[in-house]
């Protein structure tokens, strides 16, 4: 294995026993008020510029099987995580630039794709597969790589820190959080307070692509654990809350967590109760909070229904977005459904060309440049920047 050499690491390497919880004061976001509070949005109110970017098509640029939650907007670049690799395209024009890594068990390779980080002003992009962190310069030249622990999701504070989160699907797991160096010794670790008991032999967790449980956000990194109502801003030994939503009588009871009731010997009566209890995540940016939300009744993965809650952080106005779809009076006439954060300031839906031509047929408005598109074309990037 190719060691890491560009990376300073921290001196202290042992384990901390102790976590520090910062219960100062953080923002609360009315949630179940904004979700009786139905307001018409426009892309006007909340965006700078709205930009459609066709992804170029060609033989070594083809995406499958895309990893949206994963997209990301860094340095001019469009990093795509899907089946072929990590590909990269240009952010004004949608130019195919480089495929960086690709399948396999030796240096610079991953057996799987789960994440990926790039950040504007950083020296580096990383790939994190299974068991290990593959670092390569934007250009696609492959730097170094490591062991990293494993975990549900994974982010890189500063270049010589790995952050893992560690999802409680037993019920009763000791972290929640784990900091490693890139020799995978625990630096800091958070300890797992949240802890219940598991019907039967099976562990059931469901993700949807809207969810986020690590982003960073103007450098800094924050969590949400699968359950909780609060979300951390993480320091290197402490969680300072930083949101936490009043979810009132959206909250889901212990008694309905998706660990139970998929055991449960009436499974159909107890989904049928999370449906009136709230799942929502968070695109932040610098203004607004935009947080997509669904229910807890997972009976249809396929078929789940997204709504959106507006939260304006110089206001404090939190509303429903009406109609679940955000106006679109800037470019066209599609409304605005975004379904990922893909840089701090910018939200992202992915249109597939078979859709866009559908909107043709409807007669939705659309630029000139996505209404000759092929069946087989790559997808079309909708970039809303957020007004700051």
């Amino acid at each position: 294995m190719t060691v890491c050499t560009v990376c300073m690491l921290f001196s202290c390497t042992s384990e901390k026993n102790n976590q520090v919880m910062n219960e100062g004061e953080c923002l609360v976001i009315p949630f179940e008020k904004g979700v009786e509070n139905i307001r018409t949005v426009k892309l006007s109110d909340i965006a700078e510029k709205v930009s459609f970017i066709p992804l170029e098509t060609t033989d070594s640029s083809l995406v499958a099987r895309q990893m949206l939650n994963n997209v990301r907007l860094a340095n001019g670049q469009i990093y795509v995580p899907c089946s072929e690799g990590l590909l990269t395209f240009d952010e004004h024009t949608g130019k195919f630039l480089r495929r960086i890594s690709r399948k396999g068990q030796g240096p610079g390779e991953y057996t799987s794709i789960r994440g990926i980080e790039a950040r504007d002003g950083s020296d580096y992009v990383y790939i994190f597969s299974r068991e290990r962190v593959l670092v390569f310069q934007p250009d696609g030249t492959f730097v170094c790589q490591f062991p990293k622990p494993g975990g549900w999701a994974t982010s890189m504070m500063k270049d010589s820190l790995c952050l893992s989160f560690i999802i409680n699907h037993t019920g009763q797991q000791k972290d929640r959080l784990l900091i490693t160096d890139t020799k995978a010794d625990t630096i800091y670790r958070f300890p797992q307070y949240d802890r219940f008991e598991v019907p039967g032999k099976f562990n059931w967790i469901y993700q949807h692509h809207y969810e986020y449980y690590l982003y960073t956000y103007q450098g800094e990194h924050i969590f949400r654990d699968y359950y909780s109502d609060t979300i951390y801003t993480v320091k290197h030994n402490e969680l300072v809350p930083r949101f936490r939503l009043d979810m009132g009588r959206y909250a889901l009871p212990k008694d309905l967590r998706m660990e139970t009731v998929m055991m449960s010997v009436d499974r159909n009566s107890a989904l049928a109760k999370a449906r009136h209890y709230l799942r929502p995540t968070m695109f932040e940016g610098s203004r607004f909070l935009l947080m997509p939300f669904t229910t807890w009744d997972i009976s249809n993965p396929q078929h789940i229904h997204f709504q959106y809650l507006l939260f304006d952080k110089q206001t404090g106005k939190c509303v429903k977005v009406k109609d679940d779809a955000i106006v679109n009076d800037k470019a066209g006439d599609l409304p605005f459904r975004p379904i990922a954060r893909i840089a701090d300031n910018v939200l992202m839906v992915w249109l597939e060309v078979p859709y866009l031509q559908e909107q043709i047929e409807k007669g939705i408005e659309l630029p000139e440049a996505l209404r000759n598109l092929k069946d087989d074309d790559n997808a079309v990037l909708m970039l809303v920047y957020l007004k700051k």
